[in-house]
């Protein structure tokens, strides 16, 4: 059984983790948006929604890269999200 520190200790990391997880895909969202190409569009939803998995702990796989985006763009879409990732799970 938690005692009531454990509880509230164990409850603000979940508050502070679901709040760091919504404002992490309102941004990344805003960021796939912006991008107006259909295929690089693609890729960089399927790229934040492997970082939120990764956010959870679950398991990820790289998104395959798709036909059509190179790799000056799929480089960009990547550290971008990489850098939005790391503003909100940094990782000690």
């Amino acid at each position: 059984m938690f005692s009531d520190l454990e509880f509230s200790l164990d409850n603000s990391f979940d508050l502070d983790f679901s709040a760091a997880l919504l404002r992490f895909n309102g941004e990344a969202m805003l960021y796939c948006q912006g991008i107006s190409d259909t295929v690089a569009r693609e890729y960089a939803m399927e790229y934040a929604r492997l970082l939120q998995n990764r956010a959870k702990g679950m398991e990820t796989q790289q998104p395959r890269t798709p036909v059509g985006l190179f790799e000056p763009n799929r480089n960009l879409i990547r550290s971008t999200l990489d850098g939005m990732y790391e503003k909100y799970f940094r990782t000690a």
